[in-house]
């Protein structure tokens, strides 16, 4: 079984170091083969991996993709996941980062639930996270806005084992350029998960701040950019709604009963009326927001990440892997592709 492993680096080389020994040593079935395709995101330190890749037993290729700029840690997933789409020769593709969070370990429960799900995407769901109490409260506050803007729950990463013969249709498609984990709920193929608990950094910090776990929040709520419009239209709809009535009800009081306070109607009527006003607008806006979305030309990363590699290198090559080596996907050359 041929197992591609995708996995995102910038500037964490001491991370891919153990990320590889780690791999090598994973009780996985005898016939499973890795292959590690590293995407290096414009790291600024010089690659240095310190594994004897000579000594490898169960990693069979080790090539990285080197990215022309920082695009992020999910468009890198995406980057990688085009390059081992290219190449047409895997059964499997695990994508999973380099610095430890992602257990090597928890590899032969998703092997084995793809085994017993066939044609299944297998996520790790995460359990237990060894994070301070402020994070996880803003994590259980995301998952919540998340769910009541998409419909849609969603309580896993990065770490995924995706079949094959889903991967083209995967990168075919936009959603994967914002954030992984969401382009996989609406892809609409199914999913099972492994309850997995979050491990322990190999090495150093990580470099994900609080802006950039809000920047991840949303980038995850833009692959359903049109639900959450449309849901915001029905919302904006459903205020307009009671408000009107609410007017109604104001001025039968006034006029119909003998509930009359000087000034009081007036007041209530104006403060409804500017709610009135406001759902209105925030439906309107919302409307064009869906109908422009609609024109807008999408990244599709099948034809558009190639543009963004400035080279690849192999570390480590097998025969076996190089005799399936193709490009099916025709792509428009830049100065730097011709070069190498």
């Amino acid at each position: 079984m041929r197992v591609a492993v995708v996995t995102p680096v910038l500037d964490d080389w001491a991370s891919l170091s153990k990320l590889i020994g780690m791999l090598d040593v994973t009780e996985v079935p005898e016939d499973v083969r890795f292959s590690v395709f590293v995407v290096d995101d414009g790291s600024s330190e010089p690659m240095a991996v310190d594994t004897p890749l000579t000594r490898l037993r169960r990693i069979r290729d080790l090539e990285v993709v080197g990215l022309a700029c920082n695009l992020g840690h999910q468009r890198a997933i995406a980057v990688g996941l085009v390059e081992v789409s290219a190449r047409r020769a895997f059964d499997a593709v695990l994508v999973m980062d380099c610095d430890g969070e992602d257990r090597p370990a928890d590899i032969p429960r998703l092997l084995a639930e793809a085994a017993r799900r066939p044609g299944h995407i297998i996520v790790a769901r995460r359990q237990r996270r060894p994070h301070l109490l402020g994070f996880r409260l803003w994590y259980e506050c995301y998952k919540t806005l998340f769910r009541l803007l998409t419909g849609t729950r969603i309580d896993f990463g990065n770490f995924c084992l995706i079949p094959g013969a889903r991967l083209e249709a995967l990168v075919s498609t936009s959603a994967i350029w914002n954030n992984l984990a969401a382009a996989l709920t609406r892809s609409r193929i199914p999913l099972a998960e492994v309850p997995c608990d979050r491990g322990t950094r190999y090495a150093g910090s990580s470099k994900m701040n609080f802006l950039s776990l809000v920047m991840h929040g949303f980038s995850a709520m833009a692959v359903y950019t049109d639900v959450v419009m449309l849901r915001l239209m029905l919302g904006a709809l459903a205020l307009s709604g009671i408000t009107a009535l609410g007017i109604l009800a104001v001025v039968a009081t006034k006029f119909l009963t003998s509930l009359a306070i000087p000034g009081w109607a007036s007041s209530a009527a104006g403060a409804l009326a500017v709610i009135l006003l406001q759902g209105v607008m925030l439906f309107t806006i919302s409307a064009f927001s869906v109908l422009n979305t609609r024109n807008l030309k999408s990244v599709i990363p099948r034809v558009d990440a190639p543009d963004f590699v400035r080279l690849r290198r192999s570390l480590l090559r097998s025969a076996a892997i190089e005799a399936v080596r193709v490009q099916p996907i025709e792509v428009p050359v830049n100065e730097v592709q011709r070069a190498q």
